[in-house]
């Protein structure tokens, strides 16, 4: 229902390759999979090859949102999960709208549970 697709701020290669997952989506996946478009390791800016304004700029060409983040120090990695899965969510519940007439089930909510150790995502209908 969700695909990130991730690249290394520091590795253009990386970079590049994101068109090619991208064509890859839209051959293999469901028409309707969200995705999102991550720059990783924006910690280190000193080595950095791509430009935020460079991944914003392909995320907008192909109207997916956009996010740096830092799995190493933990910068919108959170974020980027939250709002993937509110994407989803959202479209979910259009969705069982637009089919309320069937007497499809009603609105989807994730919320989170978090413990000392991890965090993860609980899908439930409500």
């Amino acid at each position: 229902m969700g695909i990130m697709l991730v690249y290394d701020i520091t590795n253009e290669k990386s970079f590049d390759n994101i068109k090619n997952w991208i064509r890859n989506i839209e051959e293999h996946a469901s028409s309707d999979v969200e995705r999102m478009i991550l720059g990783n390791k924006c910690d280190m800016n000193e080595k950095r090859q791509v430009s935020k304004e460079k991944g914003e700029k392909l995320a907008i060409d192909y109207g997916i949102k956009f996010l740096e983040t830092s799995a190493k120090s933990s910068i919108n990695v959170e974020e980027a999960f939250f709002t993937l899965a509110r994407d989803i969510m959202t479209k979910l519940n259009r969705k069982m709208n637009d089919n309320s007439s069937s007497g499809a089930g009603g609105p989807v909510k994730i919320t989170e549970n978090r413990s000392k150790k991890s965090s993860f995502f609980r899908c439930t209908l409500l």
